[in-house]
């Protein structure tokens, strides 16, 4: 009985042995998220002006294709107005191109017919993924203002169980985690989201993630800053 027994005690400590690295293994996987210390000087890297890579362009310098695109945003009166510092600055590296992707997101922003505070949490779903901490700081105060609740918003923030929400919030914060986070989209996945929005709503909401996941890669890749009057608040893995 003694022999059978510390055979099975054997057993056990061998089987928790090999158990232990993986577990090991999956606890380093887990990388902890917290808001970044804002650094009181800007990388070496980064203009001061643009606060990004890139500097501002300069509005002399431009042919008058350029100027008119360079006014298109800072023009108070136009309807593509936008801060220059930031992914319309960048845009305008590029000015021919520049009016039309402040076009397709106007359009996107402001005449869908998604409710604003829903188009805002579709914007917030999809920076989080992309881990878009100045569109963040940018769009959680305009959630707020759309009328987006705080819940709602800690729920994206904090990667948090989607619970207590509506049926279209469910839809959106499951599709941009499965669509951006796992780089795959389920079949009942979409089919929820087709029933809560139709078509033509869910061909918008895929165009605006698509959109904000493409402003989240040029952010990343010109390593834009915050402008001095936007705070951060989104936790992000440390790098």
């Amino acid at each position: 009985m003694k022999a059978i027994a510390g055979s099975l005690m054997v057993t056990l400590l061998a089987g928790s042995l090999m158990l232990a690295p993986v577990a090991s293994a999956q606890n380093a996987g887990v990388k902890m998220e917290v808001v970044p210390e804002r650094k009181t000087e800007l990388p070496p890297d980064v203009h001061a002006d643009s606060r990004s890579r890139l500097p501002l362009v300069k509005r002399e310098e431009m042919d008058e294709a350029g100027k008119k695109a360079y006014d298109a945003v800072v023009d108070p009166k136009s309807r593509l107005k936008a801060e220059i510092v930031g992914p319309a600055g960048i845009w305008l590296h590029v000015p021919e191109l520049s009016p039309h992707i402040r076009e397709i997101n106007w359009y996107l922003r402001n005449k869908v017919k998604i409710e604003p505070k829903l188009t805002e949490l579709i914007i917030l779903a999809t920076v989080r993924e992309s881990d878009g901490e100045t569109e963040w700081a940018a769009h959680e105060p305009a959630a707020l203002k759309a009328g987006l609740s705080q819940e709602v918003i800690d729920i994206v923030k904090y990667r948090r169980p989607i619970q207590n929400v509506s049926p279209k919030e469910s839809a959106i914060i499951t599709m941009a985690r499965q669509l951006l986070g796992d780089k795959h989209l389920s079949a009942e996945v979409y089919a929820e989201a087709l029933k809560q929005f139709g078509q033509k709503d869910l061909v918008e909401m895929v165009l605006l993630m698509a959109n904000y996941s493409q402003t989240s890669i040029i952010l990343h890749a010109f390593n834009q800053q915050l402008r001095p009057e936007l705070k951060l608040s989104l936790p992000v893995a440390k790098r």
